[in-house]
């Protein structure tokens, strides 16, 4: 059954029966640590914030309520529970005490509340709504069951619509081994799952696969997977980066979002896979982009080095041995020594002697 927690200070005792009421009524099992339906274990390191803990990682939802006593551990253990634990929750307030709440605030520093209950209450409030960005509902002692009721449908609602987005996503993953029977809409649906980072990564490898068998995705697409912060769809991406970014010649500007990508990243791999997937892409474009790369890891200055000197032919025939050498000049740094620098200076010598 529906486990569903009422959460609050020692007041919501006026709000049990009607809590219990609606919950019933929509297929759910009250719990209230005042009725004693809340998990727990007693024994010498016995708490009841652990307690609360325990209840709220097996609640399915949980409902918590002010009305106009501050609850310590229903602030400062059971919400951070519920949030760290990623729980649907519901946050609902006595209009009178929201209506206090908006008047101490405009009108009354938090510090100067004397009554120590009421600048809890405000401190609450505030984290909530300013620092959390919560949705709070008021209600009244005539309304709550309706405002509860409604609020409660609402997540049911939203749960019903990402029960129906997961089946309609099983279906689209089932379809990704043959990409070629992927209609439009499929293929912006394959978008959505490639960079869903929530997802499992099996089924956001084959999305990658398919997206570059089909011909490729839109640029903030491309640019979203070789960001990934999982390395399997990073590097999938950034070897795949022809087939997904299809524009040709390639927009400037997309190639320097790469370049900013690789700077910003902390892994020296995105660079050094980056570096050969972008003369893929054109070889003029890629030169002119990759003169703003950091170069200041040696796998990063070989892997340039080696991906000019195998376009050779390219350079010279789009008349760019000028643009290469001084990326090439880039490329050596006088406290190496290394015998690809030695390769690194023939090229150099090679273009220079016939640009």
């Amino acid at each position: 059954m529906l486990g569903i927690m009422l959460c609050g200070a020692s007041d919501t005792a006026d709000l049990a029966r009607s809590f219990a009421e609606v919950t019933q009524g929509i297929g759910g099992e009250p719990w209230h640590y005042q009725t004693g339906e809340i998990l727990y274990l007693n024994n010498a390191t016995a708490s009841w914030e652990g307690n609360s803990r325990r209840t709220i990682a097996a609640a399915d939802l949980c409902v918590f309520v002010i009305l106009r006593r501050h609850g310590e551990i229903t602030w400062s253990t059971e919400l951070r529970a519920a949030l760290d634990g990623g729980k649907p929750f519901l946050v609902l307030c006595l209009d009178t005490t929201y209506a206090e709440y908006l008047a101490l605030t405009r009108n009354v520093a938090v510090d100067a509340i004397s009554d120590d209950n009421k600048r809890r209450l405000v401190e609450t409030m505030t984290e909530l709504e300013s620092e959390r960005q919560l949705t709070v509902a008021t209600f009244d002692f005539n309304t709550f069951k309706d405002v509860y009721r409604r609020e409660a449908a609402k997540l049911f609602e939203e749960a019903l619509h990402l029960l129906s987005e997961r089946s309609k996503r099983q279906t689209l993953i089932a379809l990704l081994g043959d990409p070629a029977r992927l209609t439009r809409r499929d293929l912006e649906a394959v978008e959505e799952l490639a960079v869903d980072e929530f997802e499992d990564k099996h089924p956001r490898k084959l999305a990658v696969a398919a997206l570059a068998a089909r011909g490729g995705a839109s640029p903030d697409t491309v640019l979203a997977l070789m960001a990934s912060k999982e390395q399997g769809i990073q590097r999938a991406s950034i070897a795949g980066l022809s087939r997904l970014y299809v524009e040709r010649p390639a927009d400037p500007e997309f190639l320097d979002d790469c370049v900013s990508l690789a700077n910003d990243s902390d892994d020296t791999g995105v660079t050094r896979r980056l570096i050969p997937a972008m003369f893929e892409l054109g070889v003029a474009e890629a030169i002119q982009a990759l003169d703003a790369l950091d170069l200041g890891e040696i796998g990063a200055r070989r892997r340039l080095a080696a991906a000019l000197e195998a376009n050779e032919g390219a350079i010279r025939d789009e008349n760019l041995s000028l643009e290469a050498i001084n990326l090439l000049n880039r490329c050596l740094v006088k406290t190496e020594d290394a015998g690809w620098l030695a390769r690194c200076r023939s090229f150099i010598d090679r273009l220079g002697s016939r640009s």
